[in-house]
């Protein structure tokens, strides 16, 4: 899956028109684990922002309460549960539970904004694009939203490592599936806890498959961390980064060296531009994490474009059985 196209990000729609998306036809998966509290807001959010036809689907991520499943019952949505944690596990998951065209991701520490949907999947109107990014806005953040953002085509794999966030994208089911879906060693509850979500986009664009980064889709993130909250972050981003970075060098040579010499100048650039403790100190977490991620996943076995999931996280079995939500059932 060799492949090393020169492009670069274009303000601009796809030339492709086909018929357009509606919301009958996406699920907007919520994973999530034991965070109750947080998921009654992020479900507040999306029930008020999307229309009765979208359907809503919470995975319980191997919570160790049966909070998260009544929280899911209260909002009336779809309710699974893998008692494997991971998000990238969990992600999968909300893939296989679907049956519709669409996936919408976003996270249970955000808030969607009103009208985020339509933007954000105007874009599959064109066969080429296979997954498309919303904008994620810190709750620090009181600018003056732009009335009328760009929104950017890419194309090369290198446009993979800014094409957005987890907290919002959107992909066609059939194209991540076929892909592998997530990678279930990447990511949140993993030794290599990050880039499941950059690693996704960039496999998408390595397909041949366009991503729209959409500006007028916009998303929320409300959780704030403390100093050492925020090294341990930057550290598991790094070693997933690492992780990253080492499977494609050996599943897409080409574009693993070029991935990789990307990241680390990016690195090292960021570091040079840090001017306060705490980003200083969380920069030199994510570097330390993306060496240790890419010396230590040399070891982990590749089965296509993602890894072999060896060691698999013990399951966690809750002491009473959690209720099986009327919404689980599919209609």
């Amino acid at each position: 899956m060799e492949s090393s196209r020169r492009s670069s990000a274009a303000e601009s729609t796809p030339a492709q028109v086909g018929a357009r998306i509606t919301s009958d036809q996406v699920s907007v998966i919520l994973c999530t684990r034991d965070r109750a509290e947080m998921l009654d807001r992020a479900l507040g959010a999306l029930c008020a922002a999307l229309a009765d036809s979208a359907e809503i689907i919470v995975v319980d991520s191997g919570s160790t309460t049966i909070d998260t499943a009544r929280t899911a019952e209260r909002h009336s949505v779809r309710y699974v549960r893998s008692d494997i944690p991971g998000l990238s596990i969990a992600r999968n998951l909300g893939l296989e539970t679907s049956e519709r065209e669409i996936v919408v991701f976003t996270d249970d520490d955000c808030l969607v904004a009103e009208g985020f949907l339509d933007p954000l999947i105007e874009p599959f109107s064109s066969p080429a694009v296979g997954a498309t990014t919303g904008h994620l806005r810190d709750i620090s953040d009181t600018s003056e939203r732009d009335p009328n953002p760009p929104t950017a085509i890419l194309t090369d794999v290198l446009d993979g490592l800014d094409a957005g966030h987890g907290a919002l994208m959107a992909f066609r089911r059939s194209v991540i599936t076929d892909l592998g879906g997530f990678d279930p060693v990447l990511g949140a509850g993993r030794h290599f806890g990050g880039a499941e979500d950059t690693d996704a986009l960039c496999r998408v664009l390595d397909a041949g498959l366009h991503i729209a980064r959409v500006q007028a889709a916009e998303v929320q993130h409300v959780f704030t961390r403390d100093d050492a909250d925020y090294r341990r972050l930057a550290r598991a981003y790094g070693l997933g980064t690492g992780a990253m970075c080492s499977k494609w060098r050996r599943s897409s040579r080409t574009n693993g060296r070029r991935l990789t010499v990307r990241i680390a100048r990016a690195a090292s650039r960021y570091a040079r531009r840090m001017r306060t403790t705490r980003s200083r100190r969380g920069q030199a977490a994510y570097i330390g994490g993306l060496v240790k991620g890419m010396r230590e996943a040399r070891h982990v076995p590749v089965t296509g474009t993602v890894f072999t999931d060896v060691q698999p996280p013990e399951p966690v079995v809750l002491g009473a059985a959690a209720p099986r939500p009327a919404s689980e059932v599919s209609t």
